[in-house]
C-alpha cells in the first residue's frame, strides 16, 4: 500500500507539471480537504473543502504565473496512509519569479488523495506524520 500511495503522490506532481489539471483532479477524492499549515504567511491558507474547491485554488495558483514546475527533492516518504513530498516550486512570469521550497503530506485512501496539508518546511511535514528528523 505504501508504494501505491507514493505512486499517487508522484502522479499528482507529474500531472501538475504536465498541466494536466483533469488528471490531477481525478487523483483527489470528491470530499478531499486541503490546508496550508505551519507558517502563518501563506496567502490563502484554506481550508479548501472538496475537490472542486481544491481545483479552484490550483487554477488560481497556475494563473498567477506564466510558467511553473514542481521539482521533487529527495525521497518521497510513506508513513501508513500518508505520504511526505519535499519539493521546490519553480515559478516565473508575472512579477518576480523564484523558487519556493515546500513540503506536503498527502493522506491517500483507495488510491485517491483525501487530504493534502502543505508546509513551508520539510521538518514540519515530517513531524506531522511522526517522522521528525
Amino acid at each position: 500500500m505504501s508504494q501505491q500511495n507514493i505512486e499517487v503522490a508522484r502522479a499528482a506532481v507529474a500531472a501538475w507539471n504536465a498541466g494536466d489539471m483533469e488528471r490531477l483532479r481525478e487523483l483527489y477524492d470528491p470530499d478531499a480537504t486541503m490546508h496550508y499549515k505551519g507558517s502563518s504567511d501563506w496567502l490563502e491558507s484554506g481550508p479548501y473543502l472538496g475537490r472542486d474547491a481544491i481545483m479552484r485554488q490550483f487554477r488560481w495558483l497556475r494563473d498567477t504565473w506564466d510558467r511553473d514546475a514542481l521539482r521533487i527533492v529527495g525521497d518521497v516518504l510513506a508513513a501508513g496512509d500518508r505520504v511526505v513530498v519535499q519539493a521546490t516550486w519553480e515559478v516565473a512570469g508575472l512579477g518576480p519569479g523564484g523558487d519556493l521550497e515546500m513540503a506536503w503530506v498527502y493522506t491517500v485512501r483507495d488510491g485517491l488523495i483525501v487530504r493534502a496539508d502543505f508546509f513551508r518546511h520539510h521538518a514540519e511535514a515530517l513531524e506531522a506524520v511522526g517522522l521528525a528528523e
